[in-house]
């Protein structure tokens, strides 16, 4: 049975809201996703240190307790006034967010999402980068046996 929770760390940009919800909870087959909202999420997260990354990850622990979520999904879009830069660079700092995340949210499954535009008021989700952290905490120990 599918989880029914995940959580999101998104945008505040309202243009992306529905778009990424519906991708998110297609893709992931959930029934409701607890949402963080900042400007620029994914430069948040590659620049943020001590007590703002500890109080976004508690929001993400609360999601996890209360609602049982095992995903949270970082999400980025073009166009984005909290974080200017080109779609390369949205992906750089995507996959460096979802780096930095996995030894602070183990059993978590981690994705990484950017939305481009498609046109007027058209917003096309696709996935970047996806870790599971379990997977990493299981793996890790084996590869760095002798």
């Amino acid at each position: 049975m599918p989880d029914r929770f995940a959580t999101m760390f998104t945008c505040i940009d309202g243009r992306i809201q529905r778009p990424l919800d519906s991708w998110v909870r297609g893709h992931l087959a959930v029934d409701y996703l607890d949402t963080i909202t900042e400007p620029g999420p994914e430069a948040v997260l590659t620049t943020i240190g001590g007590s703002w990354l500890d109080a976004l990850l508690e929001k993400v622990r609360i999601s996890q307790l209360a609602h049982g979520s095992g995903t949270l999904v970082v999400a980025a879009h073009s166009d984005c006034a909290g974080n200017p830069v080109s779609v390369a660079e949205h992906h750089r700092q995507l996959r460096e967010g979802l780096a930095r995340l996995t030894t602070r949210l183990p059993g978590t499954r981690l994705l990484a999402v950017h939305a481009d535009r498609c046109g007027d008021r058209c917003w096309a989700p696709e996935l970047v980068a996806e870790i599971s952290t379990a997977l990493v905490a299981a793996v890790t120990p084996a590869s760095a046996a002798p």
